[in-house]
């Protein structure tokens, strides 16, 4: 029997939502991220009781040379371009024989180790979790308990730092680098060792490296990393920035309510190919605050959802002031007239029949758009 946390739950105890979901052998993939950092996301696959695999959904590529120096460091491997799906990425590795099967399982087992030290260090976490069909390859069928207990001590360092370095994703940015030797030398529990291993600190930081990266290039720990920077932050002589910089999105913003997920990629792969923003959103019962936090220009619902129906949502949509301005086009299976009817009285603008093409469906959301401006 499937159950799950509620679809966006906000600064829960991720600890006692893995729990719940193992207890319940639910399948599927916990997304988590920081209520302050949306942008850094991670993902848990569980199946029957299992934890299946654990990994970042950006900077794969600076996480996993960070994580070969430490785990592989006979095997001198290195990216030097970005992958889409570290676990394929692994995978391929296995495939070539680069790794023995024990190797790689190894591996995986310590690099998911790693990502829920991340993910269950999270100020103000937010998680979702999806029922879908996770791994092409199951390899791993992990113990929750048993894989974190070494752990525990990280995870308390990990969130003592937190507020300052929310992800190891973060990158250290000086106005003078020239400031940083100086300020380490001036604090008491400096040693002549840890000195002579962070020289190149202000260089690192000079490229405004992430946290990952400075570590691998120090051959040390990203905690041990954090908790250097984190003191420099209390000096002022550094911030944290984010990993990616800030990029603002004018394209216009498309909902699609839909508990389908063929359907979700059908309507993002034509919308975004032709310059808008697609928001995806499984659970009509979590819409309204997502579509009020949104401010879509347009959405597309489904009508036959298992908790709230398209004609009902539509409803509740038309009697919010902060929604009832933007049209709602009815996507479904339905065809017939009276459907058609029913789907304007709740206060639905149009009506597209699946399947679709997407030019169709393009063509649409366009022509409802133009006329809303």
């Amino acid at each position: 029997m499937e159950a799950s946390p509620p679809p966006a739950s906000e600064s829960p105890n991720l600890y006692q939502v893995l729990q719940n979901l193992i207890a319940k052998e639910s399948s599927g993939k916990l997304i988590v991220h920081s209520k302050g950092n949306p942008r850094i996301q991670w993902r848990i696959y569980l199946g029957n009781g299992r934890i299946h695999y654990a990994g970042s959904d950006q900077g794969q590529s600076e996480r996993l040379n960070y994580l070969f120096q430490r785990y592989t460091p006979t095997k001198s491997l290195r990216l030097e371009q970005p992958i889409t799906s570290d676990y394929q990425y692994l995978c391929e590795l296995w495939d070539s024989q680069q790794f023995s099967f024990q190797e790689i399982r190894s591996i995986l087992a310590k690099l998911t180790q790693e990502a829920l030290i991340q993910i269950l260090s999270l100020s103000q976490p937010v998680c979702t979790f999806e029922e879908t069909v996770g791994l092409d390859r199951l390899l791993l069928y992990l113990d929750f308990k048993q894989l974190m207990q070494p752990a525990a001590q990280e995870i308390k360092h990990w969130l003592k730092i937190c507020t300052v370095i929310n992800s190891p994703f973060q990158r250290a940015i000086a106005e003078n680098v020239d400031t940083i030797l100086p300020g380490l030398c001036k604090l008491e529990h400096i040693t002549s060792d840890l000195l002579n291993r962070y020289q190149k600190l202000p260089e690192l930081i000079a490229q405004e490296m992430c946290v990952y990266e400075i570590a691998e290039s120090l051959h040390t720990s990203s905690l041990s990393v954090a908790i250097i920077l984190k003191t420099l932050v209390g000096l002022g002589l550094i911030t944290m920035g984010p990993y990616e910089p800030e990029q603002e999105d004018n394209r216009p913003v498309i909902a699609c309510v839909d508990d389908s997920p063929s359907i979700q990629r059908v309507v993002s792969f034509a919308l975004e190919a032709t310059g808008f923003k697609v928001i995806n959103i499984k659970q009509a019962s979590s819409a309204l605050t997502t579509l009020m936090h949104a401010k879509p220009a347009l959405i597309l619902m489904d009508i036959n959802m298992p908790d709230i129906d398209g004609y009902q949502l539509c409803s509740i949509c038309n009697k919010s002031e902060a929604l009832k301005h933007i049209p709602i086009v009815m996507l479904t299976g339905r065809s017939g007239v009276l459907d058609r009817v029913k789907a304007k009285m709740h206060g639905s603008v149009g009506y597209i029949c699946k399947p679709f093409q997407p030019q169709e469906l393009v063509e649409t959301v366009q022509s409802f758009i133009s006329a809303a401006v």
